[in-house]
């Protein structure tokens, strides 16, 4: 668990102006989509004028691996470090996927083997392992790629799930005290051990000192999200398969949800988030996410808390996958897009990025996470 620390507001507003807020380009910038292997999507053409666009560093590629939650929430951070006038670095997501299995793999055993096991997670775990282990660069931990460079995980999360089976089947009728090394054994053949100290741009550090040197605060960062069958402005456990480490996340309306990432890309600060990607409306070949045409007359409008809840009480939107908003975009009939940074590498029409209706994100939002500070003042002060 980490602390959510209460927003300190000053009144202050930060400046629109820095070389790491808002960007405004007043052109369109054409955009012609290949043709949706679906047929409610077929020669879709938009064009696009960018309102905000926020650094982020270059589109990376999760490769065959459930570990979108790291990539993205770092690319999150790795924008903050460029928002904080900290420089670009590239920050390791093996780092980060190692010390959580060991995190999960110690709860796993506490509840006797009914909790989930697996590769997936959410964006609050990456600020779980940067409090706890801290962090270190790509360079330093690259995770034993031994695949042309792409990641693949398929033996490791299986080898990993049935010796954690295998312990939780308890055959000697007592836990012993070497499975934890066993387990770390297994991280250490498929991803390498971890550093303890590092040279990096002519310093040397270890993974929690380097935190500190960035500048990296844990308490600044907090989740929230929209659902019905809990209080607004009010914190619960969110229920989803990936929260293994049973978080509590911050939920509001479903209007201001998208207030606060409006805002937040107003104010510099980009966000990170969750969502349903297992629907014919999101395609990040083509870079686009948007609500099917056979279904937008009613919904591209307006989609309702009501229809929000229902859809995630039938399944219908499942905890898929987590993304970068970067920024915000319109259409040529003025719709409000956010601009996405994926982590399935460059080959899209938009080098990796997609283009995500706001209705779409209405609907199949499961969470976010943003910096404290660029909540609305008004939400910020129900925190307090």
């Amino acid at each position: 668990m980490f602390a959510i620390k209460e927003p300190s507001f000053i009144g202050q507003k930060f400046s629109f102006m820095n070389r790491y807020t808002r960007i405004l380009r007043p052109t369109l910038i054409p955009v012609i989509l290949a043709a949706f292997s679906l047929t409610s999507f077929a020669q879709d053409t938009r064009s696009f004028k960018e309102i905000v666009r926020l650094p982020a560093t270059p589109v990376k590629d999760q490769g065959h691996t459930g570990t979108c939650w790291s990539f993205a929430t770092l690319s999150f951070l790795e924008s903050e470090l460029l928002r904080m006038d900290q420089g670009e670095h590239d920050l390791s997501e093996m780092f980060v996927v190692r010390n959580s299995y060991i995190d999960r793999a110690e709860l796993y055993v506490r509840f006797h083997g009914h909790l989930n096991f697996g590769p997936g997670a959410q964006a609050w775990d990456v600020i779980q392992v940067m409090q706890d282990d801290g962090l270190v660069p790509q360079d330093v931990y690259p995770g034993r790629q031994r695949y042309e460079g792409i990641h693949r995980h398929g033996e490791m999360d299986a080898v990993l799930k049935g010796y954690m089976q295998k312990v939780t089947d308890n055959p000697n009728g007592t836990l012993s005290s070497s499975w934890q090394e066993g387990f770390r054994g297994i991280l250490d053949a498929y991803l390498g051990d971890t550093p303890r100290r590092f040279s990096y741009e002519g310093e040397s550090y270890d993974p929690t000192s380097f935190v500190r040197d960035l500048g990296l605060a844990p308490s600044d960062y907090m989740p929230a999200t929209s659902f019905m069958n809990h209080d607004y402005f009010s914190w619960y456990v969110f229920e989803s398969p990936d929260n293994w480490s049973m978080e509590q996340i911050y939920n509001v309306p479903l209007d201001e949800l998208v207030r606060i990432v409006k805002q937040s890309l107003e104010e510099g600060y980009t966000v990170a988030w969750a969502a349903d990607v297992s629907n014919p409306g999101f395609d990040s070949r083509s870079g686009m996410a948007l609500l099917p045409r056979d279904r937008r007359k009613t919904m591209e409008g307006a989609v309702s808390a009501e229809m929000r809840q229902r859809d995630f009480d039938n399944y219908s939107t499942t905890d898929d996958h987590l993304m970068h908003i970067t920024g915000m975009a319109e259409d040529e009939e003025g719709a409000l897009y956010f601009i996405v940074k994926n982590s399935h590498g460059t080959l899209n029409p938009y080098g990796g990025y997609l283009y995500v209706s706001v209705p779409y994100f209405r609907l199949k939002t499961t969470s976010i996470m943003i910096h404290q500070e660029s909540l609305p003042d008004d939400i910020g002060k129900r925190l307090r």
